[in-house]
């Protein structure tokens, strides 16, 4: 290489380091400047609810789930409930339902005037995602559909009576490709529920979608409610557990635009995280505590409700509350159930 060249190249090296420094320079104190955004409603607190599955409750954890309830609506006082009506739970043989579950927590819940969105559908709350009954996978997909589509039609006509439905969520993350074990996303029958389900009560639908891997807008499309998730730390197969690095003020910007966008009642947080996330296919009774805790601590909690009114929401619901139980009861670690108990009994 001739001396000209080799000069021109260590003058470029000199300019991209220099340029490169400049930028992280710039950067400290542009990202810590767009952190510290605070886009909170003082004037309207945040209304803080949970979502319960009896299901995982008692299945994954071992827990009796009314005992766990109980506690919930009672001890911590909560007023807003997202319930789930899972399809492998209500339906468990082809035309054979079961409610009753569901019936005694929605007539607790009504003497203590705790509003509930009910979710719905084949995609629910709560991995697998979609907790299809045994029956159905004899089924090729159009039957399954139609299936689906009769499961709503009863689950509907039954609980509408319900006063304290105030919502009814309809699937859970319909367009999530990337996590669950659901067939593909199919916008068009997704449609036919959400007409399905508005023919057959006036209460109005929430579509969920990822509050960090989806733009919201064919959810949107379909709401008259929108609700995101929220989560800060999370598993990835190929990362493994790592923390996203968003500011409140991305949720902000997206709620924003979306607003714009659609005729939406309003805009709500469907799931705040406020427990440690571990691949599906691995159970968290297999985890230790200290994994637990490291991938989700309580001050990650408290965080995460500082979080959540600093990105300007005003209804949220805490994802992880059969944790907390599990932690207080069978681990003898009260710490998140006492701080639970604080946003409902300050």
């Amino acid at each position: 290489m001739s001396k000209d060249k080799k000069d021109n190249k260590t003058k470029l090296t000199k300019f991209w380091v220099r340029f490169l420094f400049i930028l992280i320079i710039l950067y400290i104190p542009l990202a810590v400047i767009i952190n510290k955004l605070d886009f909170s409603q003082d004037d309207v607190p945040v209304e803080f609810g949970v979502t319960f599955s009896h299901k995982y409750a008692s299945k994954v954890l071992g827990l009796d789930w009314t005992e766990v309830y109980w506690a919930m609506i009672n001890d911590l006082g909560v007023k807003k409930l997202r319930l789930v009506a899972h399809w492998d739970e209500i339906e468990r043989g082809d035309d054979e339902y079961n409610f009753n579950d569901l019936d005694w927590m929605l007539t607790e819940a009504a003497k203590k005037d705790i509003q509930v969105v009910l979710a719905i559908g084949r995609r629910t709350p709560r991995w697998p995602e979609c907790h299809d009954p045994l029956w159905i996978k004899e089924l090729d997909k159009p039957e399954q559909d139609a299936k689906l589509l009769e499961m709503l039609e009863e689950v509907v006509a039954h609980f509408k009576k319900y006063d304290n439905i105030t919502v009814w969520q309809v699937e859970n993350e319909p367009f999530l490709k990337v996590f669950g074990e659901c067939p593909k996303p199919d916008i068009e029958l997704l449609k036919k529920e959400v007409e399905l389900v508005s023919s057959l009560d006036s209460r109005p639908i929430m579509i969920t979608d990822s509050g960090e891997l989806s733009n919201w807008k064919s959810a949107a499309s379909l709401a008259d409610i929108f609700g995101t998730t929220m989560y800060k730390t999370v598993w990835n197969k190929f990362l493994g557990a790592w923390r996203y690095p968003l500011p409140p003020v991305f949720y902000y910007l997206k709620t924003k635009r979306i607003d714009k966008q659609y005729d939406l009642d309003k805009i709500i947080v469907s799931e705040l995280q406020a427990e440690p996330w571990f691949p599906g296919d691995k159970d968290i009774l297999e985890i230790s505590l200290r994994s637990q805790f490291n991938s989700f601590s309580l001050h990650d909690f408290e965080n995460n409700l500082e979080y959540v009114k600093r990105a300007g929401f005003t209804e949220s619901y805490l994802w992880g509350v059969e944790w907390w139980y599990w932690l207080k009861t069978v681990k003898n670690r009260g710490e998140f159930w006492q701080e639970a108990q604080s946003i409902w009994q300050n």
